[in-house]
């Protein structure tokens, strides 16, 4: 999938990130910015994302980028995908 801006791909992020975590309802008050930790995301979470990103954005994640501490806020992961999306 192509995002044409910004705002498309923060809804789709918070979209995967909706279908990933316990507790869908805290994404309504998030920050863009803020840790996403406080989610509830572990391991096992943030291997469901990164496969959830790949599929839905042709993105291909660096084996040396796949440490949660590089994408643990919705821009992070933004930044990341606009970055390198369909370079697989």
């Amino acid at each position: 999938m192509t995002i044409e801006t910004m705002d498309e791909l923060k809804a789709k992020v918070i979209e995967i990130l909706k279908d990933n975590v316990d507790d869908p309802q805290m994404l309504e008050n998030i920050d863009p910015d803020d840790d996403l930790s406080s989610l509830g995301i572990n391991s096992m979470t943030f291997i469901k994302l990164v496969i959830a990103t790949e599929m839905e954005f042709g993105v291909a994640w660096n084996d040396e980028d796949l440490d949660f501490r590089n994408f643990s806020t919705i821009n992070q992961i933004m930044n990341y995908i606009s970055l390198n999306q369909g370079q697989e």
